[in-house]
């Protein structure tokens, strides 16, 4: 089922892309694994999913394939908190949800003790929903800024999650901004022309997210369908940075 499904969503993407005069191969998913267990997980892997996100640390490191082939990436697409900041970076090639200047410290040691460089983003919160995790749009050149002190950390775009819509017309705001504020900031020489990936997008409005620009997609439902156990009850951060969307 997965491998069929995968092959649905990359034709979505593919027609999407072309709509807006984009190469369909600029567009990378990431599959969203909350809660789908390793049996899951290596399926992805096995019907050529290259890049598995995981919301909590715990999971993560719970769940980890027991044969992973080295061309597969695991982002980290849940917010971290800064005691848990090294054992991120020993668990993910990528960190889409720095928010906090405070934890860029952590991860560079950590980076530098495991010889290594550690790709993040920066999510920005464009909607200012009190309930989910991300920095304000004004505060973004700051917080870009005090990453490029730190050697062993390599910034790569930029990160966002609209309010949920049932439209998914609603949110294409919302990823236009994001796409503007990115080129923005490369125009001010604030951000490295490199650093262009943005990740936005999910199984209910992936489509309007790439006709917008998105090169990174979080797909968790279309490709999984439901996830096999309810949310937990004790999340690993506060309940007031918790995103409620659903991928």
């Amino acid at each position: 089922m997965i491998s069929e499904n995968f092959a649905e969503i990359c034709s979505k993407i593919a027609e999407a892309a072309l709509r807006s005069g984009r190469n369909p191969l600029d567009i990378k998913v990431v599959a969203a694994v909350k809660g789908q267990g390793r049996q899951k997980i290596e399926e992805a892997i096995e019907a050529g999913i290259k890049l598995i996100g995981h919301n909590y640390i715990q999971e993560a490191a719970a769940e980890k394939p027991l044969y992973c082939p080295v061309d597969v990436k695991f982002h980290m697409i849940g917010h971290v908190q800064r005691n848990k900041a090294r054992k991120a970076c020993e668990l993910f090639d990528v960190i889409e949800t720095i928010d906090d200047s405070r934890i860029l410290s952590t991860l560079d040691s950590a980076s530098k003790d495991m010889d290594r460089k550690l790709e993040i983003m920066v999510q920005v919160n464009l909607a200012g929903e009190i309930q989910k995790s991300g920095i304000a749009r004004e505060e973004t050149s700051r917080l870009i800024s005090a990453v490029k002190g730190f050697e062993h950390l390599r910034l790569t775009g930029l990160m966002t999650m609209p309010p949920f819509y049932d439209d998914p017309e609603n949110a294409r705001l919302f990823f236009s901004e994001l796409r503007d504020l990115r080129n923005c900031l490369m125009d001010e020489g604030i951000l490295d022309i490199q650093a262009n990936e943005l990740s936005m997008g999910m199984t209910g409005d992936f489509e309007a997210a790439i006709e917008e620009g998105a090169t990174i997609v979080r797909i968790g439902t279309a490709l999984f369908g439901p996830r096999l156990r309810p949310r937990r009850q004790v999340p690993e951060h506060s309940m007031a940075y918790r995103a409620k969307s659903t991928v």
